[in-house]
C-alpha cells in the first residue's frame, strides 16, 4: 500500500504537466495593448502597457514594440503570474506576463504606439494600435503616477493621486531689476505617507547666481491649508536668485520621485512576507514653471559702480590713531546691507598721495538667508607725511532696487595725527682723499729677460667658474623661496591669482571662440567673444564679470586711465556682440573674423594699459 502511495504522488505531476503541454498547444495566444494616457504633454512619460496571456508553462519572447520618431524608449518592465483552475474535473492554466514600456513626448504631434508582435510557433501574433496626442507643455505643477507591471489603475484613482499631492515653486518676487535677490522657496505639499522620497531632477538656473540657504535633508511635515483643504508641507529648498542678464527668465522644474502608499495588499495563502502588507505605487512630482521678469539697470550710474545692489551702509576704524611717519595703520571697513556681498571685491579708496594702501583682507559673514549679512574689509595704509591728516572717506556705489535710484555708502573720514620719523644713518657714498694712502712700498721685480708671461695656474678659488658654482645653490634657494611665495599669493590674493591668469584664460576662451567660427556657431561665438573680452578686463581690475555691460567697462576703464580709443573699441565689441547674439542668423564669416582678430588686440591692448 505505502508503494502505491509513492508512485502516484510522483506519476501525478508528471500527467499534469504533460496534460497541460498537450492542451497548450490547441490555445491561441493573446496580446492586448493600453496607454495610461491618450494626451500628454512634451517632456511627460506614457506607459505603454502590453498584456500577454498563453495557456502554456513554457517561455514565450517579449513583445516587440516599434518607437515612433518624436517619442524615445526610456525603460521598460514586466512581470508574470499563473492561474490554474478545475472546473468539472477539468483543469484550465492562464499564464499572463504584462510588459511595461515607458516612452518620454520628445516633440509635439499625434503618434500611434504599436503594434506590439511576437512570433510563436511560426505564427506572428500583433495587438492593436494606440492613438497618442502630445501636446505642447503648459508649465503646471504635474503629479503622474507611473503604471506598474501587474496592477492598473483606474482614471479616479489617477485624479485622486493628482490632487492629493503636489510640488509648488513660490518665488517672493517676479519683477526684479539685475543684481535683485529673488527667494525662491519649494514646498512639497501631500495627503499620503509617502515612502522613498528623492530628487529626480534639480534646475541649474541658467542666467543666476545661486545660494542655497537650505536643502532639507528629512522631511519635516507642517499642517498647511490650501484651498480649504488640510495638507502635510514639507520644506524641501529655498535658494537666493541673483539675476547676472535682463530678460524673461523661466527656471527650470524641479522634479521628485517617491512612493505613496496605495493601499492594503491581498494576502494570499503562499504569501509569507510580513513586511509587505501594504502596495506602494510610483509617482513623479514637477513642480510648475515660474517666469522671472529681470529688468535691466537704469542709465546714469556714478564713477566707481561695479554692479552691487541692495542696500548698504559703511562704518570704519583705524588703529592707531597716533603714530610716526612711516608706520603702518590698520584700517577696518564694515559693509552691511542686503544684496550679493560675494559680488564686492573692493571699495573704492580714498584717493591722493597721503596714504600708500595695500590690497585688503577679506572676511563674509552672512544671514541665514544669504540674501545680506556683513563683509570686512582689512586694509594697511602707510601715512606719507607728518602732521594732522585725514583719512578720507571709504565710498560704495550701489544702486536701491526699492527706491530704483543709485546711491553711495561712504564711511565718516578719520583724523590721525603723524609725528615725523626717526632718521636712520645716512650711507657712506665715497672716502674724503686725504685718507688715500699707501699701504706698502714693495714693488716686486719684472724680469726683463722673458718675452712671454707664463700662466701659472691660478688657485681655485680665484677662478671664476668656482664661485660662479658656489651661486647656484643660493640661487636655487632664492628661488624656491620667489615661487613659494608666488603659489601663497596665488592661493591667498584672489586679484593677483585673477590677474596673473586673465592671459593665460582670456587665450582659452578666444581659442573656444576661433572653433565656435569655423564650426559656422554664429550665436556661441558672439556668446563666447562677448564672454572673453568681459572675463578678462573682470580678471584684470578684480571686479565680477557677471552683468558687466559695456557702460560699466567704459567706466571701469577710464579709471584705470585707459585711452578713450580703445575703450569705444572695447564697447563696439560689446555692443556688436549683444546685437548678433539676441538677433542670430545677422552675423556673416567675416564680420566675425573682423569682430575675432579686434578682440585679439584689444586684449593685448588693455593687458598693457590695466
Amino acid at each position: 500500500m505505502k508503494n502505491k502511495k509513492q508512485i502516484f504522488f510522483l506519476l501525478f505531476p508528471i500527467s499534469i504537466a504533460l496534460f497541460w503541454t498537450q492542451w497548450a498547444r490547441a490555445q491561441d495566444v493573446i496580446l492586448r495593448a493600453s496607454v495610461d494616457r491618450t494626451r500628454v504633454e512634451v517632456g511627460e512619460q506614457i506607459q505603454f502597457t502590453v498584456v500577454v496571456e498563453a495557456a502554456q508553462m513554457g517561455g514565450l519572447p517579449q513583445p516587440q514594440v516599434p518607437t515612433p520618431a518624436g517619442l524615445h524608449l526610456s525603460g521598460s518592465s514586466s512581470s508574470t503570474s499563473m492561474s490554474v483552475n478545475f472546473v468539472n474535473g477539468a483543469m484550465t492554466s492562464k499564464r499572463t506576463t504584462t510588459y511595461v514600456f515607458s516612452f518620454v513626448a520628445q516633440n509635439e504631434g499625434t503618434y500611434m504606439l504599436g503594434p506590439a508582435q511576437l512570433t510563436h510557433d511560426g505564427k506572428t501574433i500583433r495587438s492593436d494600435r494606440v492613438r497618442v496626442e502630445v501636446v505642447k507643455a503648459s508649465g503646471q505643477p504635474q503629479t503622474r503616477a507611473a503604471p506598474q507591471a501587474g496592477r492598473s489603475m483606474s482614471e479616479a484613482e489617477i485624479r485622486d493621486i493628482e490632487q492629493n499631492l503636489f510640488l509648488q515653486a513660490i518665488p517672493d518676487k517676479r519683477v526684479v531689476y539685475v543684481g535683485e535677490p529673488v527667494r525662491l522657496t519649494y514646498k512639497l505639499f501631500t495627503r499620503y505617507d509617502l515612502r522613498n522620497v528623492q530628487y529626480g531632477h534639480v534646475p541649474t538656473f541658467t542666467g543666476f547666481w545661486t545660494e542655497t540657504t537650505f536643502d532639507a535633508q528629512r522631511l519635516n511635515m507642517q499642517r498647511e491649508t490650501v484651498d480649504g483643504r488640510a495638507f502635510n508641507a514639507a520644506l524641501l529648498k529655498r535658494l537666493a536668485l541673483f539675476p547676472t542678464t535682463a530678460g524673461k527668465h523661466v527656471l527650470e522644474q524641479l522634479e521628485v520621485n517617491c512612493e505613496i502608499v496605495a493601499g492594503r495588499r491581498s494576502r494570499s495563502l503562499f504569501d509569507f512576507d510580513p513586511f509587505g502588507a501594504f502596495d506602494t505605487q510610483h509617482v513623479r512630482v514637477r513642480s510648475g514653471d515660474v517666469e522671472i521678469e529681470v529688468k535691466p539697470l537704469p542709465r546714469g550710474a556714478p564713477i566707481g559702480f561695479g554692479g552691487a545692489v541692495g542696500q548698504f551702509e559703511m562704518r570704519a576704524e583705524a588703529v592707531p590713531t597716533s603714530l610716526k611717519a612711516g608706520d603702518p595703520v590698520a584700517l577696518k571697513v564694515v559693509l552691511r546691507g542686503k544684496g550679493n556681498l560675494h559680488a564686492i571685491a573692493d571699495l573704492m579708496r580714498p584717493k591722493g598721495a597721503a596714504f600708500k594702501f595695500y590690497d585688503p583682507k577679506t572676511n563674509l559673514e552672512t544671514d541665514g538667508t544669504r540674501l545680506g549679512g556683513q563683509k570686512t574689509f582689512e586694509y594697511v595704509a602707510i601715512p606719507q607725511r607728518d602732521g594732522q591728516v585725514t583719512l578720507p572717506p571709504f565710498a560704495l556705489a550701489y544702486f536701491d532696487p526699492v527706491q530704483a535710484r543709485y546711491k553711495t555708502a561712504q564711511t565718516n573720514p578719520i583724523v590721525l595725527r603723524v609725528a615725523p620719523g626717526e632718521q636712520g644713518p645716512q650711507p657712506v657714498a665715497g672716502l674724503p682723499g686725504e685718507e688715500v694712502r699707501a699701504l706698502g712700498s714693495d714693488i716686486r721685480y719684472i724680469k726683463p729677460d722673458r718675452t712671454r708671461l707664463v700662466d701659472q695656474s691660478l688657485s681655485l678659488h680665484q677662478r671664476g667658474g668656482f664661485w660662479l658654482l658656489q651661486a647656484v645653490p643660493v640661487l636655487g634657494v632664492a628661488g624656491a623661496y620667489i615661487y613659494r611665495r608666488h603659489r601663497e599669493r596665488l592661493a591667498g590674493d584672489v586679484a593677483y591669482a585673477r590677474r596673473r591668469r586673465s592671459r593665460s584664460e582670456a587665450r582659452r576662451r578666444l581659442g573656444k571662440a576661433n572653433q565656435l567660427m569655423h564650426a559656422g556657431d554664429s550665436a556661441g561665438f558672439y556668446s563666447e567673444i562677448h564672454r572673453s573680452l568681459a572675463r578678462f578686463v573682470a580678471d584684470r581690475t578684480n571686479r565680477a564679470a557677471a552683468g558687466l555691460t559695456a557702460e560699466q567697462v567704459g567706466v571701469v576703464l577710464a579709471e584705470c586711465g585707459v585711452d578713450e580709443q580703445v575703450i569705444a573699441r572695447v564697447q563696439d565689441v560689446f555692443a556688436t556682440s549683444d546685437r548678433v547674439r539676441f538677433a542670430p542668423g545677422e552675423g556673416s564669416a567675416e564680420e566675425m573674423q573682423r569682430l575675432f582678430e579686434q578682440t585679439e588686440d584689444l586684449i593685448g591692448a588693455l593687458e598693457r594699459c590695466i
